[in-house]
């Protein structure tokens, strides 16, 4: 059941893609800005006997060596996607091979790691575009296929529960992948982003014609309720989605007609959402990846800016202030571990550790 606060549907909004021209320069060294409240140290990694895999796309960390990726590569009209595998910190690569897939340009791989162990890749078969979900107990060393349910999104938080999405549907198993159970989200055209901090707590995001909108649940996906916002731009999509705690979270959005990014921040676990006032990273000419907060102080925003310069918006007071400062990569996933933050960047296998002082 969905609890809403206003319901009327309107006409989906097409999605966006964008690739950045990424530049080479500067890697390999740590970046010592005066002043700055972090150290950034960037490494570039090779991918080895790799078929598929070009650059690297969306990350997780299962320990401060072990990390697991989406390699790409633009094949014709549509982007070559598999699950690649570095045990050394990101400095070598290596392909899954059975987790490799054709997406459209809007599509994703999904792919859940909960250790150096366990993990689940749903995909669809690059020849006969069957679906499946196939998962490892052993470090990727043998997989077997658990059910025929694709996804586009997923995230395991244990042994037995995971979400996913496809479109405007919402998935849940709680029998380790082998059963789905389906919520059809009212309004929403496409579930843009998804995140779980506990097998009970959740929030998706989306767009509903000019209205920013955001479910969360607090039973594991079963109900959900919704957020709606109509913001001053009108988005075109969720680019990131990010949750510090129950309460505290924020997102970025792509607007309409070149409109460029705006961030979003909550207080009240996603029930209302207010838009940050500092228009020096926002609006038209940026594009804003990626907003994490290592604290509910210190937060980060990666973005392009102008014809793809790449820049750091951080903030050591919850938001109130931002300063912003130029990279010498671009920045595409970050993931929260251990304190820092591990992202991949630029245009190979590249890596970047931000170091809070």
């Amino acid at each position: 059941m969905v609890k809403s606060r206003r319901a009327w549907v309107k006409k989906p909004v097409a999605m966006m893609f964008v690739l950045a021209e990424l530049v080479s320069v500067g890697y390999g060294q740590d970046h010592k800005a005066v002043g700055t409240p972090y150290a950034l140290t960037w490494s570039e990694g090779k991918c080895l006997g790799c078929k598929n895999a070009a650059w690297l796309g969306e990350i997780q960390f299962v320990s401060r060596s072990e990390v697991w990726g989406v390699g790409k590569k633009p094949v014709l009209n549509e982007v070559n996607t598999i699950v690649v595998h570095s045990t050394d910190t990101g400095r070598t690569w290596r392909e899954v091979p059975q987790s490799q897939q054709y997406t459209d340009p809007d599509g994703r791989l999904a792919f859940s790691f909960l250790d150096a162990a366990r993990g689940w890749i749903s995909r669809r078969d690059p020849d006969t575009r069957e679906p499946e979900m196939i998962s490892t107990r052993d470090g990727r060393q043998h997989w077997q296929s658990v059910s025929q349910q694709f996804l586009q999104s997923m995230q395991f938080v244990d042994d037995s529960h995971g979400y996913g999405t496809v479109a405007e549907g919402f998935f849940r198993t709680n029998d380790g992948g082998r059963s789905w159970v389906e919520t059809k989200i009212p309004y929403i055209r496409f579930i843009h982003r998804m995140v779980f901090l506990t097998p009970d707590n959740g929030w998706i995001a989306g767009i509903d014609g000019k209205d920013l909108l955001v479910f969360r649940t607090v039973n594991g996906g079963r109900d959900w309720e919704q957020s709606r916002t109509t913001p001053p731009q009108q988005p075109e999509l969720v680019r990131d989605l990010f949750f510090f705690d129950q309460q505290r979270g924020w997102l970025t959005t792509w607007n309409h007609n070149d409109e460029g990014t705006s961030l979003y921040s909550t207080v009240d676990g996603g029930k209302n959402w207010t838009p940050d006032t500092d228009l020096s990273f926002q609006g038209k000419g940026n594009q804003a990846n990626v907003v994490r907060f290592t604290s509910r102080e210190r937060g980060f925003v990666f973005f392009l800016e102008g014809k793809g310069q790449s820049r750091l918006a951080y903030t050591t007071d919850g938001g109130t202030h931002w300063h912003k400062q130029a990279l010498p990569r671009f920045v595409y996933d970050c993931q929260v571990f251990a304190g820092d933050l591990m992202c991949s960047a630029g245009a190979g296998f590249g890596l970047l550790t931000l170091h809070p002082k």
